[in-house]
């Protein structure tokens, strides 16, 4: 921005006011002033180069301010962050939404924080995200054991080799499946040195980056859990889960025959870190988020608008009824 005189940034404010405020025409300014309708013109186009005329396009079919306003106000959490759900392919809007966390996680994280992963679909596109300006000194470790599907985005430990690549940090890997055949053996793993070096590192962790399964698991997703545990489960009354964690629709964490047989981060360690970021998408998972809400786990939401309606719609953080 110039510095202009003061008597023409007075001239350049009085026809902004007459263009913008008082709607009239540039025919009819340059015909008060006595000048051209180009000279008007001219004073105009200075007057926006001079910040004196800032221009704000209000795009009526994105409600997305309000409604991640909404959500924060209703759930008290942190942050809400939307992307329009506006792709004919879930695909695209779930890849969305994972640029949006990875965005923030990028910018978010400086040297000597521990960056817990979880695993999901989207968790997974996020990773391949990440951009961080430069290479950090940080710790990115495991939420929870390794899965037993085959899928890409279930392979815990790969997931940690990439997002520490990313970043240029160091990756720990837990090497234990998720669930194991009995509370005896969970023991046992957790005296291993490698199993207590990843739990050391929830202890530390600042920031933690998870998705929200859904009970029961609707077309295209995994049971993470298991397909024989999810009767179990519904009959608890559990709408979804965050890192193995079931919860009903009051946001409880239930406690199961299967908590004794996990090996994942507890819900002490999780509540404990700082940022703690859920991304989840698609309207299919409305009633899951809105127990995750509830349950004190999230601070900050990643997810599009069609599923922040249906979440705001379908619960309110003070009427849990």
């Amino acid at each position: 921005m110039a510095n202009l005189p003061a008597d023409q940034l007075a001239t350049l404010v009085q026809i902004a006011n007459m263009y913008y405020k008082d709607n009239l025409s540039q025919q009819e300014i340059a015909n008060q002033l006595g000048v051209s309708r180009s000279l008007i013109a001219t004073y105009l186009q200075r007057a926006r180069d001079q910040q004196i005329v800032r221009i704000e396009i209000a795009d009526p079919r994105d409600d997305s301010a309000h409604l991640a306003l909404e959500l924060s106000r209703r759930f008290h959490i942190e942050k809400a962050a939307l992307v329009p759900h506006g792709h004919k392919s879930d695909e695209l809007t779930r890849r969305a939404v994972a640029a949006e966390a990875a965005k923030f996680i990028s910018t978010r994280m400086k040297d000597g924080d521990v960056l817990g992963i979880g695993w999901g679909r989207t968790t997974s596109r996020m990773v391949d995200l990440l951009a961080p300006t430069r290479s950090l000194s940080v710790d990115v470790a495991p939420l929870l054991g390794e899965s037993g599907h085959e899928s890409t985005y279930s392979q815990m430990n790969h997931l940690i080799l990439r997002t520490a690549q990313r970043f240029g940090g160091q990756p720990h890997f837990l090497l234990a499946p998720m669930v194991v055949g009995s509370p005896e053996l969970r023991e046992l793993l957790w005296q291993d040195e490698v199993v207590r070096g990843v739990a050391t590192q929830w202890d530390r962790m600042t920031i933690a980056c998870f998705g929200i399964g859904v009970l029961p698991p609707t077309a295209g997703m995994i049971a993470y859990i298991g397909d024989a545990y999810t009767p179990m489960l519904m009959s608890k009354g559990a709408v979804g889960d965050v890192c193995v964690h079931p919860f009903n629709q009051r946001g409880d964490i239930l406690e199961t025959p299967l908590t004794d047989c996990m090996i994942g981060v507890g819900v002490k360690q999780l509540k404990r870190t700082p940022c703690r970021v859920a991304v989840a998408s698609g309207v299919s998972k409305a009633k899951a988020v809105i127990g995750a809400l509830r349950t004190g786990l999230i601070t900050h939401l990643f997810v599009d608008t069609a599923l922040a309606e249906a979440v705001i719609a379908g619960g309110d953080a003070d009427d849990l009824g």
